[in-house]
């Protein structure tokens, strides 16, 4: 009898009665990472090009300082994309209005903010400002942020993604990172980075990123000159250079209905517990009626 009272005692201290569990809404979107990793492709003294008085550009053939992108050097590209789920192409949800794809496959366009009025923060579509490992990142040009967009590819049969791998893949720009400046009179290279190149940092050494299935490319990084309206904002530059990044994309793959699915969460251990012991109670009083 001291065990019953006991147990008496303990169910008295608690609350054996169930909340119900409140309707779950499956998430219309999930963030994605998508990263590309990679290897420097060439030299940067294979890509030095000079311009010429008469506006050609020949091969610069000098020495060159040291540069943070040396062949073989890993490079990483990595941003969040916020990626639809089954539940965004649900009419109920109010999300999604366009047509209703009889295949279950749809194209996102992603882009960052500031790509020709991209998407706002967290929302379909929306792509953040790529983190670009080494020397180089992302400032204010002309007035503009950093842009970026690619193309995914949706089935909403599978849940899956994948990136649309055609020419141009992504696309990102308005980077800053090292450069060179030239000299004329010397025919030499010195390096400079930022505003260090001249007083119009926006126009420094800007990286433009364009990227398919195994590469990306920067095209064309302004070389600017010592001399008279060879500097920034002149419109004429003294020279650029290029480097391409060899490797892959990857971002992760989701099992079918992961995110969209209503998970009901297993009852708290009190309520177990407490059930336990109360069925215990009524197993100890049947024995002392009988």
């Amino acid at each position: 009898m001291k065990s019953v009272a006991t147990i008496a005692v303990l169910l008295g201290s608690m609350t054996l009665s169930v909340q119900p569990v409140a309707a779950q809404t499956a998430p219309i979107s999930r963030v994605v990472p998508i990263a590309f990793a990679g290897v420097v492709a060439d030299d940067v003294t294979n890509t030095i090009k000079i311009r010429q008085p008469d506006g050609t550009y020949a091969n610069f053939t000098g020495p060159v300082p040291d540069f943070p992108y040396k062949k073989g050097d890993a490079v990483t590209i990595s941003f969040n994309a916020t990626l639809p789920t089954k539940a965004f192409y649900d009419p109920a949800s109010g999300a999604y209005k366009g047509q209703i794809a009889a295949d279950g496959i749809y194209r996102i366009g992603l882009s960052s903010p500031a790509y020709n009025g991209g998407g706002g923060p967290g929302g379909v579509g929306n792509l953040t400002v790529p983190d670009v490992s080494g020397s180089i990142n992302p400032a204010p040009n002309f007035g503009q942020p950093t842009n970026a967009r690619m193309t995914i590819v949706y089935d909403s049969n599978a849940d899956s993604y994948s990136i649309d791998f055609a020419p141009n893949t992504f696309i990102a720009g308005q980077y800053t990172g090292p450069g060179f400046t030239y000299d004329a009179t010397s025919s030499s290279l010195s390096n400079c980075y930022g505003s260090a190149c001249g007083p119009e940092p926006e126009n420094n050494q800007n990286f433009g990123l364009n990227g398919n299935a195994t590469s990306v490319s920067t095209s064309n990084i302004g070389i600017f000159g010592t001399a008279a309206g060879t500097g920034p904002g002149s419109g004429s530059g003294a020279g650029l250079f290029s480097l391409l990044f060899n490797g892959s994309w990857n971002l992760p793959t989701w099992k079918s209905g992961s995110g969209g699915s209503t998970e009901v969460p297993e009852p708290g251990m009190a309520v177990l517990f407490g059930s336990s012991a109360l069925a215990l109670l009524m197993r100890r009083r049947k024995r002392v009626v009988a």
